[in-house]
């Protein structure tokens, strides 16, 4: 990875920062649908959280015809669960903050997200909150990375974006030319070596958040090497 190119950090919210305190729309139409769950789980990302209901009155109806599910069967009365970051997640905005401009972009229906302010929770260190909603667009989508990059005067190529799904993530940034930094303690699969060995030095894979976050300080801030070999 070219350290020159990263001008923006995108950070995925969901399970990378912190975690729902209940269950989502998107997993109680996973759970009605008679698709596999993989299979439902990617319509309803792809559908469900691209969606502005403001502006789409028939979006339940075509969420419930793509999943398989009666259009009477829509939760209706879904209390959208609160949202908790993890320890330290603040602290590690902040610190990626002090060496290059972060934003969010999050895969989240609108229904989900009724209840937490993400821009306040991480206010002041973030430029921006992306859910995925407002964009119309859902990761692996190519399109919600680039047009965040549009938001902001950067091409995809200068972005980072750092998430903890292959599938969503992963994928995405990849799909549009970012470069990626994928959060998971497990070992990656064969599956996942066989993606990573297709896109040579645009992918770096950490167990953790604040190893994401040393990574960022890494490639952004110039080494104690070379300060000293410019010292005269």
């Amino acid at each position: 990875m070219n350290p020159a190119a990263v001008r923006l950090v995108s950070l995925d919210v969901g399970y990378t920062l912190g975690e729902p305190s209940g269950m989502t729309l998107t997993q109680r139409l996973v759970e009605l649908s008679p698709l596999p769950a993989r299979q439902a789980k990617q319509i309803a990302q792809q559908l469900l959280h691209a969606l502005d209901p403001r502006r789409d009155a028939t979006a339940p109806q075509a969420v419930c015809a793509a999943l398989g599910i009666a259009t009477s069967a829509f939760p209706h009365d879904h209390s959208p669960p609160g949202f908790a970051l993890w320890p330290g997640t603040v602290e590690a905005v902040a610190r990626i903050a002090r060496v290059v401009p972060v934003v969010t972009l999050s895969n989240v229906s609108h229904w989900d997200e009724q209840e937490t302010d993400v821009a306040a929770l991480l206010a002041p260190h973030l430029l921006a909150h992306h859910p995925s909603w407002q964009l119309g667009f859902a990761k692996p989508d190519a399109r919600a990375v680039e047009t965040v990059a549009r938001i902001h005067g950067r091409e995809p190529a200068e972005m980072l974006h750092v998430g903890d799904s292959l599938d969503y993530d992963i994928r995405g940034a990849l799909a549009a030319g970012a470069h990626a930094l994928w959060v998971t303690p497990r070992t990656p699969s064969t599956e996942a070596l066989r993606l990573l060995a297709g896109h040579p030095g645009r992918v770096t894979v950490v167990p953790d958040l604040p190893r994401a976050v040393e990574h960022i300080e890494q490639i952004t801030l110039p080494s104690t090497h070379m300060i000293r070999s410019s010292t005269p």
